[in-house]
C-alpha cells in the first residue's frame, strides 16, 4: 500500500475496542460459518481441530483491531499471529487457497460486527466510521499479507526438506540399497513406492538447474514417476503400472529435450541399483546431440560394446586393423560404405543408393576393406566383428 496510514479516528478506535471485547462470539460465529462453507480444513480429520481454528480466528482479529485502534506504526507485535498461522497452516498441510478464503469471510464478518456497534452510536459518528473504514481494509489487508508471508516461507522450508528426503532415498535406492527392509520401508511411506512392483529407470542427461517437468498422461495408465538430482544428472523411478518399459519410452519420447537411457524392467525395489547401472549404459549408447530415451533392451549390442571401453577399443583396432590407420577422409568412406552395406542387408545395389554411388563402387571399396582387414566379410563371425567394431568405433569416437 502506498503511504503510511493516518493514525485511527476517534470512532473508529472506539467501536474497534468495543467489538475487541466481541472477539468469542466472533470466533464462534467463523468457525461455524467455515465448517459450512470451506471443506478444506476438514478433509483429513487430524488436519485442523475446531479449536486450533477458533483460536486463529481470534488472535488474527485481534491483530487486525489492535492496528485500527493503536495506528500502524505504534506497535509490531500484531504480526506474530499471522504469521504463526500461516506457517501453521503450512505444516498442516491446508491448502493457501482455503485459508484466504476463510480470511475474507473473517473479514466480511469483522466488518459486519464492527457496524453494528457503530450503530448503536449516533448518525454523525455513524457517518465519521463509515467514512473511515479504509482502516479496516488496510488492518486486514496487512494482516492477510503477513499470513501469506508466513505460510510461503515455511513451505518453502517443508519443500526443501521434502525435496532433501527425496533426494536422499533415491540416492540410496539406485545405489543398491533397496533391500534393505528399512530403505523399503521408507521409500514406501516418503515416495509411495511399494517394495515389490515392476519398475524401471530412466536417466536424463541434462544440467540439474534444467527442468524436467512431468510427463502427461502417466498417472492415467497406473505409472508413477519419482525424480531427483544425481550426480550431474536426474534419474526417475518409474514404477510401470499397466505399461511395458517400451511403451514407456513411447511416451517419454515426444516431451524429453534431453538424450535419456532407459533401463529394462525390474523386479520391485531391490532392483533398482542394478536399474540403475542398466539405464546408464542405455544412456551411454545415445549420441549426445540425439535426444530422446534409449531403451537398453533396443539397444543391447551398443551396450555390450560401451560397457567395456578397454574391449570396445581391443575390438575395434584387431576387427578394423590397417583401416584405422588410413587418412581421415579415405577411413570415413570405407566405413560408411561398411555401415551402409549392412543397412541394405548387404546388399551392393541398395547400399550404392543409400551412398548416392553405383554397386560397382561399393564392391570395389568393400574388397579394399576385406585387404585391409584381412578377412572376408562372407565369413559370418567377421560381420558379427565389423558390426560390433563399428559400433565401438563410433562409441569411441563420441567419448
Amino acid at each position: 500500500m502506498p503511504g503510511q496510514p493516518h493514525a485511527p479516528r476517534r470512532v473508529i478506535r472506539e467501536v474497534a475496542a468495543a467489538v475487541l471485547t466481541e472477539l468469542p462470539a466472533f470466533a464462534d460465529r467463523l468457525t461455524e460459518r467455515g465448517a459450512a462453507e470451506e471443506q478444506a480444513f476438514y478433509a483429513r480429520g487430524d488436519r485442523v481441530a475446531p479449536a486450533d481454528m477458533r483460536q486463529s480466528f481470534m488472535d488474527n482479529a485481534r491483530s487486525a483491531l489492535v492496528l485500527m485502534t493503536e495506528g500502524f506504526g505504534t506497535r509490531a507485535d500484531w504480526i506474530a499471529a499471522p504469521l504463526a498461522t500461516g506457517r501453521r497452516r503450512a505444516e498442516q498441510g491446508v491448502p493457501l487457497e482455503a485459508v484466504l478464503h476463510l480470511f475474507r469471510l473473517g473479514t466480511e464478518l469483522l466488518w459486519e460486527m464492527l457496524l453494528a456497534a457503530a450503530r448503536r452510536r449516533s448518525p454523525d459518528e455513524l457517518a465519521e466510521f463509515v467514512d473511515s473504514v479504509m482502516v479496516l481494509w488496510q488492518a486486514t489487508d496487512r494482516v492477510s499479507t503477513a499470513m501469506v508471508e508466513g505460510y510461503r516461507s515455511r513451505e518453502s522450508r517443508l519443500q526443501a526438506q521434502a525435496n532433501r528426503r527425496r533426494e536422499r532415498l533415491v540416492r540410496a535406492l539406485v545405489e543398491g540399497r533397496g533391500a534393505d527392509p528399512a530403505v523399503a520401508a521408507e521409500a514406501e511411506a516418503e515416495l509411495g513406492l511399494p517394495a515389490h512392483g515392476r519398475y524401471a529407470v530412466v536417466l536424463v542427461g541434462c544440467d540439474l538447474a534444467e527442468d524436467v517437468g512431468p510427463v502427461p498422461g502417466l498417472a492415467a495408465l497406473g505409472v508413477r514417476v519419482v525424480a531427483a538430482p544425481y550426480r550431474d544428472r536426474v534419474v526417475w523411478l518409474a514404477e510401470l503400472g499397466g505399461v511395458t518399459a517400451g511403451r514407456l519410452a513411447e511416451l517419454l519420447a515426444p516431451h524429453l529435450q534431453h538424450r535419456a537411457g532407459l533401463s529394462g524392467e525390474v523386479d520391485g525395489l531391490a532392483e533398482l541399483g542394478i536399474a540403475y547401472r542398466l539405464a546408464e549404459l542405455a544412456l551411454h549408447t545415445q549420441a549426445p546431440d540425439a535426444p530422446g530415451p534409449a531403451l537398453l533392451d533396443d539397444r543391447l549390442p551398443e551396450a555390450l560394446v560401451v560397457a567395456s571401453p578397454r574391449l570396445a577399443h581391443r575390438l575395434a583396432a584387431r576387427t578394423l586393423g590397417r583401416v584405422l590407420d588410413l587418412e581421415d577422409e579415405e577411413r570415413r568412406v570405407l566405413l560408411d560404405t561398411l555401415r551402409a552395406w549392412f543397412r541394405a542387408d548387404r546388399s551392393p545395389t541398395r547400399a550404392g543408393e543409400l551412398l548416392y554411388c553405383h554397386r560397382n563402387t561399393v564392391l570395389n571399396r568393400l574388397r579394399k576393406l576385406e585387404q585391409l582387414t584381412g578377412a572376408s566379410l562372407e565369413d559370418d563371425r567377421h560381420q558379427l566383428c565389423c558390426r560390433l567394431a563399428l559400433m565401438a568405433h563410433d562409441h569411441l569416437r563420441r567419448t
